[in-house]
């Protein structure tokens, strides 16, 4: 690594691979995982910016797990020295499943990671959650050392910590995109977004119509007027972006999802897929990327 923050993303991207054999967090462990380990948080430190990945362990239910283990990472960003988180990646096994309790296995590590931020308070960064073949939860974390940090909603849906109920006991704690701003500039992390509107699925079943609604959401959110609305200085397009990784529920829809996301954000952005369970039933593709 270089010390930037556009290398480091480049070495955060998981690669062109089925989630199912978790090659996307073999990636990660190449590429970062040299630096220290405490308990079973393993971090990194590179110009200014930390990783931490860790993992809960397959069990029957994962809510208070997932509250202790954001518990630890949180303590471990603070006594490090890097107070800014700036985006987080989840990796669920089973993730449209359900616990011993009956709740869906995602609404279930919800509720324990809404534990985590109601303790602390802390701004809520953008983030992902996807299915993986593997058991347990994979939680990495990008934190920094300075800057300011940003969160971003999107005027097209309901902000994912305010769902109504049906959604599950507590609501998914994220923003949908963060923008930091930085001396050297200001670098925006775009959450997984979906065909979402309001806060309910648009478009089931629908696979053209679910892309269409993705990348307008994405637009929606890093639009000038969205950022102004949030106090940033600053605009995008889709074309904009460096790096986008969609994730596609069923392989056989792969091909059709890269042709619409290299036409929709242009020749100047690496597009990766990956085969993926997604934190609805009923979503077909989430989208997540990064604009430096």
């Amino acid at each position: 690594m270089t010390g930037s923050l556009g290398v480091a993303l480049e070495e955060l991207d998981l690669p062109s691979a089925d989630l199912g054999v978790h090659t996307g967090l073999a990636g990660f462990g190449d590429a970062w995982l040299t630096g220290r380990s405490e308990g079973r948080l393993r971090y990194a430190e590179e110009g200014g910016f930390l990783f931490v990945s860790a993992v809960v362990p397959p069990s029957v239910r994962y809510a208070e797990a997932v509250r202790a283990l954001y518990a630890e990472l949180f303590a471990l960003t603070k006594r490090v020295g890097y107070p800014t988180i700036c985006r987080l990646w989840h990796y669920i096994g089973r993730i449209n499943g359900t616990t011993a309790d009956g709740l869906e296995t995602y609404r279930d590590f919800c509720v324990g990671r809404a534990l985590a931020f109601e303790e602390v308070g802390a701004t809520m960064p953008a983030a992902s959650a996807v299915g993986s073949a593997h058991e347990g939860v994979s939680v990495c974390l990008l934190a920094t050392r300075a800057g300011a940090l940003t969160a971003i909603e999107n005027p097209l849906q309901v902000p994912a910590y305010r769902y109504p109920g049906q959604h599950g006991p507590k609501s998914p704690s994220f923003s949908r995109a963060t923008y930091l701003r930085q001396d050297a500039g200001g670098t925006l992390f775009l959450s997984g977004t979906a065909s979402i509107l309001g806060h309910e699925t648009a478009h089931p079943g629908d696979l053209a119509g679910q892309l269409a609604t993705t990348f307008g959401n994405v637009e929606a959110v890093v639009h000038e007027r969205n950022l102004a609305r949030h106090g940033v200085d600053a605009g995008f397009g889709l074309a904009d972006f460096d790096r986008v990784t969609a994730y596609v529920r069923h392989a056989d829809d792969l091909a059709a999802v890269e042709a619409s996301c290299r036409a929709a954000f242009g020749a100047g952005t690496a597009v990766r897929l990956l085969r993926a369970d997604l934190c609805r039933s009923d979503l077909l593709v989430e989208v997540e990327g990064v604009i430096t």
